[in-house]
Formats: structure tokens, sequence, C-alpha cells
């Protein structure tokens, strides 16, 4: 069982124990981050009656995609499940993105799936400024994370350069940095 399934058990369990507990309070508990357990809760898993390991894995791996081709018939698809399920906003095959298809899926991710799971992209980032501002000792601004964040995604492209999801990534923060920069004198 991987390290993601163990926290996944964990956090169902805690879900079954005391479904009104805060994701937060879940997520400090079992050592995960609070979006995963939102994304555990979002998905009933502690509904469901338990399993044995084998026929809980094999569900567990043929569920997304169901849920993503259902959705897609209904005219619903996150750009994450896009990415994860194809097929990409290039609308090609899944290792061969087009520029238009990468700056395509980076909108998406930037507008859709990161402001709902992180909230409001400003505030997120100021926030971060001032974590990092307090451990460096020196100021930092939003448009510094979203630089520092798109050379982060840079530098894992060193040693991956076909991992679509960093050039995407890469594209989607340097849009952030751009919006910040470009908006202050606008507001």
């Amino acid at each position: 069982m991987s390290k993601k399934e163990t926290k996944t058990a964990k956090i169902i369990a805690a879900l079954r124990a005391d479904h009104h507990d805060t994701d937060k309070s879940i997520a400090l508990r079992v050592g995960c981050t609070p979006s995963l357990v939102t994304k555990v809760r979002k998905s009933g898993q502690h509904h469901a009656e338990p399993e044995d390991a084998t026929t809980g894995r094999l569900r567990r791996l043929q569920e997304p995609a169901k849920k993503v081709e259902a959705k897609r018939e209904a005219g619903i698809t996150t750009a994450y499940e896009m990415y994860k399920f194809g097929p990409n906003t290039a609308g090609v095959d899944p290792n061969a993105w087009t520029r238009s298809g990468i700056l395509n899926q980076a909108e998406q991710y930037v507008n859709v799936d990161r402001a709902a799971t992180h909230g409001d992209m400003e505030d997120n980032f100021s926030l971060i400024a001032e974590y990092w501002a307090l451990h460096l000792g020196h100021s930092v601004t939003p448009e510094d994370v979203a630089t520092m964040m798109a050379l982060l995604k840079i530098a894992r492209l060193k040693s991956n350069p076909t991992n679509a999801e960093n050039w995407i990534d890469t594209a989607g923060y340097m849009a952030c940095g751009g919006e910040l920069a470009t908006q202050k004198d606008h507001k």
C-alpha cells in the first residue's frame, strides 16, 4: 500500500469516526494536506462499506475514470481530471502537448481548479510572501512568490523535461505574477 493510500485510509477512518471534524484538524492528525482530506470527503469514500484490500484497491483504480467519463458526458470536467485522465485541452495525445494546449490548461488551473482549492490567488501569494520574508529576514513580494514558484517548476524540468505538468504550472505561475504586477496600480 502506498503512502497516499495509507493516508487516504486514515482520512476515511477519521471521517467515519467524526464526519463533523474539520479538514484541517484531520490533516494535522493524519499528516497530510487539508486539500487531500477535502478530496476524500468529496469522494464519499467514507460513506462506503469497508471492503477487502484487493477489491477496494481495484474499485478505487476504476472509479476515477468512470466518474470523469460520466462528467464528460454531462459536459463537466475539471482541468486536473483532464490532465490526469486525458484527453488534454490540446486535443492530442496526452504526451504531445501543443503551446496553445499548455496555455489553455494553465488557464484552467489558475482560474478554476487552484482557486477552488487554495482560495484567492492574491491573498494566497501575499501570505506566502509574508512567511518567506519572515524566514529569509527580508521583504518578499507576491510577485516574487510567483517568480520563485515558476523557477521551482523550471528546476523540476531539468530532471524531467517531458512532464507536461511542470510546463503548465510554470506558465500558470508566470500568468499569476503578471496579473499581480500589472494590476497593482489599477485597484
